[in-house]
């Protein structure tokens, strides 16, 4: 930075930080992982942030920092999360070089050489696919179908938003973040698509719902009581309904704590979240045979190796197309289970 003194790597990153434009979600986990990166240069390293220049930052620091992040093997569930957190904190850091170096304020860092030597120390691995049952999320569904009517206004409110907000979750897809920042405008009825802007990555997509969602989004805007100019800029889904009130938008924490309360209700043990319909949607649009660049687009994935990760070919599936080749399977009379 020509006539400008050079940033400490502490005001370098909170440079950094003011110009990313990421989800509140995606940025929260990245400096997570940026501060155990600079934990690491004080700790390991000998560099103090607060007063080391930026330019004293080298390939090397990143290259030790993961290392001592990364399982000795990635054959256990234990070291399949350690191999992801690594991989998460490796994202975070890998952005902040990149982003020192585009604008000058390390200037002869190099990306390139970062990228060829963490090539070389990575292992190979594919994360496998999401642990979501979609029977769990079908009881999840079935339930909020079938909470009674309510005869408070109020309650009745709150009813049909469970409903039209859990449908929208499975059909569409949808980020809890995206859903959180809808407006009535984003949702086209006519055509059952909803415009999501600015999505992750800077990215805006469409995504479809079905009939079902449709009518569940109207019954629940007609009982909150919109009307009037200007409803296309009431929020889609509100965290404090009241009759005749929208309110403000809801949050991605009253949401996540919906979904959980759902869960128990609906008697599902396995941990539920808004992603996890995600997840789900995935996996049924595989197993009624939508093309994966299709689901690509529908989930708004930048590269087509995520998507393989979500529409991955469950178990079930597996065993079904094994079977269509040998037969049926018959367990053996007298088998005991988990016998050898």
């Amino acid at each position: 930075m020509m006539g400008e003194a050079t940033p400490t790597i502490a005001d370098a990153i909170e440079i950094f930080f003011a110009n990313l434009r990421l989800s509140p979600r995606t940025k929260k986990t990245y400096r997570s992982a940026v501060a155990k990166f600079t934990a690491h240069l004080a700790e390991q390293c000998g560099l103090d942030p607060a007063a080391t220049p930026v330019t004293a930052l080298t390939e090397d620091h990143v290259i030790t920092f993961i290392a001592r992040l990364m399982p000795d093997d990635v054959r256990s569930p234990e070291e399949v999360s350690q191999m992801r957190t690594a991989q998460t904190h490796l994202a975070a850091v890998r952005k902040l070089y990149a982003y020192l170096a585009s604008y000058d304020l390390h200037p002869t860092l190099s990306t390139e050489k970062l990228r060829a030597r963490i090539a070389a120390m990575m292992p190979r691995f594919t994360p496998p696919p999401p642990d979501v049952r979609t029977s769990d999320l079908d009881r999840i569904v079935d339930h909020v179908r079938r909470l009674p009517h309510q005869t408070d206004a109020q309650r009745e409110l709150r009813r049909l938003k469970l409903r039209a907000m859990i449908l929208f979750l499975y059909r569409t897809g949808v980020r809890v973040s995206e859903l959180c920042g809808l407006r009535r405008r984003d949702i086209d009825l006519s055509s059952g698509t909803a415009s999501i802007y600015r999505a992750k990555g800077g990215k805006s997509r469409t995504v479809h719902f079905d009939s079902e969602t449709a009518e569940a989004l109207v019954a629940y805007w007609a009982a909150r009581g919109d009307g009037g100019r200007g409803v296309g800029a009431l929020p889609a889904f509100s965290g404090r309904d009241k009759v005749g009130v929208p309110g403000r938008p809801i949050s991605p924490r009253t949401v996540e704590h919906i979904v959980a309360q759902l869960g128990a209700a609906a008697g599902v043990e396995n941990p539920i979240t808004p992603h996890s319909f995600r997840h789900g949607l995935a996996t049924e649009l595989v197993r009624r045979r939508v093309r994966e660049s299709t689901v690509q687009t529908i989930l708004g994935h930048a590269s087509p190796t995520t998507t393989r990760i979500y529409v991955h070919k469950v178990a079930a599936e597996v065993a079904e197309e094994y079977q269509d080749a040998f037969g049926p399977y018959r367990p053996p009379l007298g088998a005991r289970e988990g016998a050898a």
